[in-house]
């Protein structure tokens, strides 16, 4: 009876997967993303704070807890990748996660402010589980150790001064989250540093990106684009009474996230990374997703003044998100083994978007009212989606091809 019982306890609470063993197939699970759900709530209460102080210290505070965001995020997200198992103690940990992520969506509004404690709390309350889920890793594989014992150690110093800061007056608790967050960055430096992932059969790193990794970010740049698309809707929702200028006006907002979608999913989405990039390909996502969360706020200004003058504000948000997304995915997909094969196809896409972008910034010093800037942005993604059309058809016919040489 004891053995049985001991081998169901086995089963259910089970030591995270080796790095080693990770199967190159694996499916994002159902888990995954219910745990992402979650950060659309956080996501819409950054985009709904930002729309209401478009300012420049709005811009940083925005840009501020978004990485703290991310941070929980990509850290959770590494971890189902690289070590999760099908039991219930990676159950129980995911649901801590959402639990505190849900309760940061509830003050992160009000940051800064009277939510600060608050959000702290809830930051410090994820990051002392992300601090065991870390730490387990290296415990039951002692070759994963020297990445862990740094990692988990980064992120238990943060925990700990995310919970201290409560006892600090404002504004000397943001700098004490600026300093956890810090420390979280040096950990996972330091990890790279100490430990060299096992080499595969053809003698390149064992690195982190795999195709469910992949599919996984891919599905995080919907739930941010959703965010676009609920400020042309929010913003379309606020005019009274909503007439035919101010649909023509949401209908442009929604241009703007159909054709970053666009841009994305044809030149980048589903394309691994060269090796020796993965760490640039992982992380100018963080800007880029930066931009796009930014952009929803700006879309949602941009419509609710068609009736009036654009404040300068609310035009430099809209145009300087668009020229960050555009000059984010410009230099995500120069990281592309894709880009290898088809390299004029990608230049010329790279060219395209740096083009937007810089194009959009000149935008941004006009008087232009709302309706202009919202077609100049709509307009500004046509030569990247027509070269990233091209390319997904270039890629579909050379993919068709190879199989059909093979048949």
């Amino acid at each position: 009876m004891t053995e049985n019982r001991t081998s169901t306890f086995r089963r259910l609470w089970q030591p995270p997967a080796r790095f080693e063993d990770r199967a190159s197939d694996r499916r994002v699970t159902f888990l995954e993303l219910f745990f992402d759900l979650v950060f659309v709530v956080v996501l819409a209460q950054l985009a709904h704070r930002l729309a209401e102080h478009p300012s420049w210290s709005g811009v940083g505070w925005f840009v501020f807890l978004f990485y703290a965001m991310w941070s929980s995020w990509i850290n959770g997200t590494l971890y189902h990748d690289l070590h999760t198992t099908n039991d219930v103690s990676v159950r129980i940990f995911t649901f801590g996660q959402m639990l505190a992520v849900a309760i940061m969506a509830v003050y992160v509004g009000d940051v800064p402010g009277n939510g600060a404690d608050g959000f702290a709390l809830a930051y410090a309350t994820n990051g002392f589980i992300l601090t065991i889920l870390w730490f387990r890793t290296g415990l039951h594989d002692p070759t994963h150790r020297p990445a862990s014992v740094p990692y988990s150690s980064g992120y238990f110093a943060s925990a700990l001064l995310f919970a201290a800061s409560v006892g600090f007056e404002q504004p000397a608790q943001y700098r004490v989250w600026a300093a956890a967050l810090l420390l979280e960055v040096v950990g996972y430096v330091i990890a790279s540093f100490r430990w060299t992932p096992p080499a595969t059969q053809q003698g390149d790193a064992n690195i982190a990106m795999t195709p469910s990794l992949i599919e996984r970010i891919g599905l995080f740049m919907i739930i941010v684009l959703g965010e676009v698309v609920a400020g042309a809707v929010n913003g379309m929702a606020a005019i009274k009474p909503l007439e035919l200028n101010g649909v023509t006006i949401g209908i442009l907002g929604m241009l703007v996230a159909i054709g970053l979608w666009w841009i994305y999913f044809d030149l980048v989405s589903h394309r691994p990374p060269v090796s020796r990039l993965t760490q640039i390909w992982v992380y100018v996502h963080l800007p880029l997703v930066i931009a796009i969360g930014a952009g929803g706020a700006g879309v949602l200004n941009t419509i609710e003044h068609v009736e009036e003058p654009l404040p300068d504000t609310v035009r430099w948000l809209l145009v300087g998100s668009l020229a960050a997304a555009l000059v984010s995915m410009a230099i995500i997909s120069q990281t592309l083994e894709e880009r290898r094969v088809h390299r004029k196809l990608y230049s010329s896409a790279q060219k395209a978007m740096v083009t937007g972008a810089v194009v959009a910034l000149v935008v941004g010093t006009t008087g232009w009212g709302a309706k202009a800037s919202l077609t100049a942005m709509a307009v500004l993604l046509l030569l990247p989606i027509a070269v990233g059309t091209a390319a997904w058809l270039r890629i579909a016919d050379s993919t068709f091809e190879e199989s059909d040489g093979r048949a």
